[in-house]
């Protein structure tokens, strides 16, 4: 009777669980749908600027004109990582990436984690960032996330702490769970522009060298941006797969104990009915 109380209590608190492991995974669908129509807005906007910065790229000098540049000694290197867990193995891979970084490159570098557990699981692998920011934990708040980066970027370049940038995300692709990708911002190469020259150039108000740097440093948002979307989206999508698999061990266990329980309830109703016999049996031999 105990090991049968016990049993339905435990039945009790996976359904429990269960609903909790719902909620989170209908949350996480939602951050997903969300980030799927940002994205769409990030993409035009990127796309937008990157002509734009083609373009000043053009009317600079010659002399002037963003070239291959040599790879910094000293390189800022972004990790997009998630503020909480319950996402799988999201943080767990982009912190042994950057382990990865650390033990190929030879030149040292200025670790950025954004997502406060992901700057914790860095920790743990010691792997000690020298900055943590707060990542977004919900689709809205991305803008904002990529906003506070990119003030905190612009001064580390001001300062000399950093002189060129690297960004690490979780890149959404069809098909694939979660892809990283790493990508090279700064020194800053100007993106070819697809569209054909224009006969006249563009009249501005602006000097040709203070133009480009303008929309340099919106080119830099827009990508910090777009890759805090990414992330935020593949983070959301790993959680959603993470509570998709604990349902279904909750399931198959709730279903372990309803079987057990209804066996060790056979198996009580049996004993009864045996014990009953065997009093009946006694009796009649009196």
């Amino acid at each position: 009777m105990a090991q049968e109380r016990e049993i339905a209590t435990r039945i009790v608190s996976l359904g429990d669980l269960q609903e909790i492991v719902a909620a989170i995974r209908a949350i996480a669908a939602s951050q997903m749908q969300q980030a799927l129509r940002s994205l769409e807005a990030i993409d035009r906007y990127s796309d937008a600027i990157r002509e734009a910065l083609s373009d000043a790229a053009q009317m600079l000098p010659r002399e002037q004109r963003a070239a291959t540049a040599v790879k910094p000694s000293r390189a800022g290197v972004i990790v997009f990582c998630a503020e909480h867990g319950l996402c799988g193995g999201f943080n767990e891979r982009l912190a042994r990436y950057a382990e990865q970084i650390r033990v190929e490159e030879s030149a040292q570098f200025v670790l950025i984690v954004v997502g406060s557990r992901g700057g914790q699981i860095c920790r743990e692998r010691d792997l000690e960032p020298d900055l943590v920011l707060p990542m977004a934990t919900h689709s809205a708040g991305v803008t904002a996330a990529a906003r506070r980066l990119a003030t905190e970027v612009y001064g580390m370049l001001n300062d000399g702490r950093i002189a060129g940038l690297e960004v690490v995300y979780a890149q959404h692709v069809e098909g694939e769970v979660m892809r990283i990708e790493r990508r090279r911002l700064l020194p800053l190469e100007a993106p070819a522009s697809g569209r054909q020259s224009a006969e006249l150039p563009p009249l501005i108000n602006l000097s040709p060298r203070r133009l480009f740097d303008e929309i340099a440093a919106e080119y830099l948002f827009a990508f910090l941006e777009n890759a805090a979307m990414q992330s935020f989206f593949s983070e959301n999508l790993m959680r959603f797969r993470t509570m998709e698999a604990a349902r279904h061990n909750i399931e198959s266990k709730n279903e372990e104990l309803t079987r057990l329980a209804r066996r060790l309830r056979q198996e009580a109703v049996t004993s009864e009915i045996l014990d009953l016999i065997s009093g009946a049996q006694a009796l009649s031999f009196e």
